[in-house]
């Protein structure tokens, strides 16, 4: 359902007014804000009016529906600019929710799913979302699966809680339901698995437990790092895609403008990488596979400017990642800064730098941070591979 679509909905609730609401419970507060509809000549007038006509004259009749007519156009006109001041967009205003907001409604979704997933109908439409794989791991996104009919219809057993979860969904577009691990052994046909959710706000690196839930409620505590003997369904934020503000989308970044005398007379090199290790993903089970990326510019002219979000087969821990030819990052005159880390989406807290050389990228408090290294101009002369090794992943170049 879009945000769009939502409204009536809303509307049919009572929710739609001139001024904004709060939904406060169960999840965080989600402002409500509907195009109001222009009333019609018959709403405009009020029983009492309605009455009063029928009993009067002819010409108190005209006077009578003359003044209720001048009312009702008052009516249109201010409808009419409410409607031109409010976009689609703004239908539905999610608040910038804190992590405490965001992980009572990542819990509440949990704790929902997890009776829920007693009816294999259920499982079937999870199980059949997530497959399609639509960023490459095993979830989906819950403005996603409330548009499958048959989730919808039975996740909610009320109108109103159908409403309450489009809203969670609009508030938090990131919002996901994911099957980590075991995800091609689950036969949603015959096992019933735990719903947990990862929470925000944490160093998933050395969180200890998370919540799960099984389908009579009960709460239990599962290891966040070593991966369970069965699947589980996790409720959490998606790493992968954007949510409106920049979120996951990769800003262009700008060729340095000054290039130095000396850079002009070096030789022009090719930057090419020819074999990447991953030693530690730095990702949890319950967050599935590692959105490993990596940062080059040259440094001190407008050389190699290249940068890769999710790095191909860069999943777990032990992976490595060597294609025939390698992959060229371009050319450069000068040094050359690289820099890892692993992308855990989120917001803008700050700009990546390497020793106070700006790297133009966005990142989150969350990311974490593989390392970075100022290659020299002269190790892209060729005919030699170089290695530079951080704690937790090795890259090749030459």
């Amino acid at each position: 359902m879009t945000l769009g679509q939502l409204e009536p909905e809303a509307r049919e609730r009572g929710l739609c007014q001139e001024s904004p609401i709060q939904l406060r419970q169960p999840g965080p507060p989600y402002t409500v804000e509907c195009h109001q509809v222009p009333p019609t000549l018959g709403e405009a007038m009020t029983r009492s009016q309605q009455s009063q006509i029928r009993g009067t004259s002819s010409v108190g009749r005209v006077r009578w529906l003359a003044a209720i007519f001048a009312a009702w156009v008052l009516a249109l006109g201010s409808s009419c600019l409410f409607a031109q001041s409010a976009t689609a967009s703004n239908r539905i205003t999610p608040k910038n929710l804190t992590d405490v907001e965001v992980n009572r409604s990542l819990e509440h979704l949990a704790r929902r799913l997890a009776t829920a997933v007693e009816d294999r109908e259920i499982r079937d439409s999870i199980y059949r979302t997530a497959g399609q794989r639509f960023d490459g791991d095993a979830n989906v996104l819950l403005s996603t699966l409330m548009r499958d009919s048959n989730f919808s219809e039975k996740i909610a057993e009320s109108r109103e809680a159908r409403a309450e979860l489009v809203s969670m969904a609009a508030a938090i577009p990131r919002l996901q339901v994911a099957i980590p691990e075991h995800f091609d052994s689950w036969n949603p046909a015959t096992y019933i698995p735990l719903v947990a959710f990862f929470p925000e706000g944490v160093d998933d690196t050395t969180l200890k437990t998370i919540t799960a839930y099984d389908s009579t409620g009960k709460a239990v505590r599962l290891d966040a790092q070593a991966t369970p003997k069965h699947p589980v369904i996790v409720v959490g934020l998606n790493e992968r895609v954007g949510d409106g503000e920049g979120i996951g989308a990769w800003p262009t970044p700008s060729p340095d403008g000054e290039v130095p005398l000396q850079a002009t007379a070096a030789a022009k090199y090719s930057v090419d990488i020819v074999l990447v290790e991953l030693i530690d993903d730095k990702e949890p089970w319950a967050k599935g596979d590692a959105e490993i990326s990596m940062r080059a510019k040259s440094k001190g002219c407008s050389g190699t400017n290249y940068q890769d979000y999710n790095w191909e087969h860069l999943n777990d821990s032990g992976d490595d990642w060597a294609p025939e030819g390698g992959r060229n990052l371009g050319t450069t005159r000068c040094d050359v800064v690289f820099y890892w880390w692993e992308d855990d989406g989120g917001s803008f807290d700050y700009t990546l730098s390497y020793g106070g050389f700006g790297l133009d990228v966005h990142m989150d408090d969350s990311d974490d941070l593989i390392g970075g290294k100022l290659i020299k101009h002269s190790s892209f002369k060729g005919g030699t591979m170089e290695a530079d090794t951080w704690s937790a992943l090795e890259q090749w170049t030459k």
